[in-house]
């Protein structure tokens, strides 16, 4: 578990040392919701966890909720919120992300993540993945997320 946690570290100083993505500029629709930026970061060789990153907006008069994220890529996946609670960055595993209407929710470095966890193959600059968000309300969307 030791090794775990310090892995997942070593990936959010690389992600919050890296320069800024270039996401993708489409967005992928459903219900209300359209789901734009999504991407994963390369990792570096051996690592066995990874994050994405993306930005959700509820256009609709009703809130959603997105209650889980799958991946093939990963043999587990958890949604994360990054914290600051006195001087240490800390992560915690969040069970849904609540989607108010007219609100944008993001998904980024060092806050709200997608976490990769065991890895199936690295996430290789340039290829992508197949991720799946499961909406309370709008149902499952499934996007090909470009690693930048």
């Amino acid at each position: 578990m030791v090794v775990a946690a310090r892995a997942v570290l070593a990936l959010l100083a690389f992600g919050a040392l890296s320069p800024p993505l270039h996401a993708q500029v489409a967005e992928d629709r459903i219900g209300n919701l359209a789901v734009s930026g999504a991407r994963a970061r390369a990792t570096p060789p051996g690592a066995t966890v990874g994050a994405v990153y993306f930005i959700i907006k509820n256009s609709g008069a009703t809130a959603d909720i997105l209650e889980s994220v799958s991946t093939p890529a990963a043999h587990s996946v958890q949604l994360h919120a990054t914290s600051m609670v006195n001087g240490v960055m800390q992560m915690r595993e969040v069970k849904t992300v609540q989607c108010p209407p007219g609100a944008v929710v993001k998904a980024e470095p060092g806050g709200l993540h997608v976490m990769l966890i065991g890895l199936a193959a690295p996430l290789t600059l340039g290829a992508s993945l197949e991720v799946s968000l499961k909406f309370h309300a709008a149902g499952v969307l499934t996007l090909k997320v470009p690693v930048t």
